[in-house]
């Protein structure tokens, strides 16, 4: 009996979890920020992966953690796993006035050294290459962006250590 009251319970909170959800993305949707209509067009492929190996466990865990993360810095996340001809866009979010499109790199141990580390002068080139594709396939012009990568290190049995880099 009490497991299905707790069933219950958590149904409720997942449904006004949803509804307040929808009343923000309302609200979002009808203002007049060109930015913020992103969010809406589905336009845009995005991938769901469901492999179930460890690895791609812990990128969807560290792209969820950084998403809320951001939501945290008072970002508002626009799209998540964008996928355009040259690679993916992990996530476009909105800081301010500025389009942020944001590589996430995780990892569970500094054996080969900090997760942001793995961006390359090569990973960075392609990722203003992305931007680039992205903005030009809306024709936005004169708008402000950066690119940014969110570092996670998730240790077994630890907290996330989050490392916020903008600008790169």
């Amino acid at each position: 009996m009490t497991r299905n009251f707790k069933k219950l319970k958590q149904s409720k909170k997942s449904i006004w979890q949803q509804i307040k959800n929808f009343l923000n993305d309302l609200l979002l949707y009808f203002s007049n920020d060109p930015l913020i209509r992103i969010k809406f067009l589905p336009s845009f492929t995005t991938r769901q992966s469901i492999s179930h190996k460890p690895k791609d466990q812990l990128a969807r865990d560290g792209e969820n953690e950084a998403a809320q993360f951001l939501k945290n810095n008072n970002y508002i996340i626009l799209k998540q796993n964008v996928i355009l001809s040259g690679g993916e866009i992990d996530i476009i979010a909105k800081d301010k006035n500025t389009l942020v499109f944001v590589e996430v790199k995780t990892r569970s141990s500094k054996k080969f050294g900090q997760p942001y580390e793995s961006v390359s002068p090569q990973k960075q080139k392609r990722l203003h290459n992305l931007a680039a594709q992205f903005i030009y396939s809306l024709k936005l012009k004169k708008i402000n962006y950066r690119i940014d990568v969110v570092s996670i290190l998730w240790q077994k049995n630890s907290a996330p250590e989050i490392t916020h880099i903008k600008k790169i």
